[in-house]
C-alpha cells in the first residue's frame, strides 16, 4: 500500500512537471476563475438573503400596525380577561358548594353520632 502512495506521488509529480508552461497558466487561470465565481455566487446569495430578511421585516412592521390587527388582538385580550374572570368565579362557587357540602355531611354526622 505503501508502495502505491509513493508511486502515484512520483506519477502525479512527474505529471505535473511534464505539463508545459502554457497548460499551467491555463489550470492557474482556469483555478482562479472558479473562485471567482464561487465568490460571486456567494456574494450574490447573501445580497439575496439580506433583501429578503430586509422584506420581511417590512411586512411584519405593516401587519404589526395594521389597525385591524390592533382590534382583534384587543378583542383576544379581553376575551381572554373575560375567561379569567369566569374561571376565577367558577372555581369559588365550586369552593363554596365544597364547602356547604362539608358543612351539611359533618352536620348529619354530628345529630346521627
Amino acid at each position: 500500500m505503501r508502495t502505491a502512495a509513493v508511486v502515484f506521488a512520483l506519477g502525479l509529480g512527474l505529471a505535473v512537471t511534464a505539463c508545459n508552461p502554457a497548460d499551467q497558466q491555463k489550470t492557474k487561470a482556469d483555478t482562479q476563475a472558479a473562485g471567482q465565481d464561487v465568490k460571486d455566487s456567494a456574494q450574490k446569495v447573501g445580497e439575496d438573503v439580506k433583501t429578503s430578511v430586509k422584506d420581511a421585516s417590512v411586512d411584519v412592521n405593516k401587519v404589526a400596525k395594521d389597525e385591524d390587527v390592533k382590534k382583534a388582538a384587543g378583542e383576544v385580550k379581553s376575551a381572554l380577561k373575560d375567561l379569567g374572570v369566569s374561571v376565577k368565579k367558577a372555581a369559588k362557587e365550586s369552593k363554596d358548594a365544597a364547602k356547604d357540602a362539608g358543612d351539611k355531611a359533618k352536620d348529619a354526622t354530628d345529630k346521627n353520632g
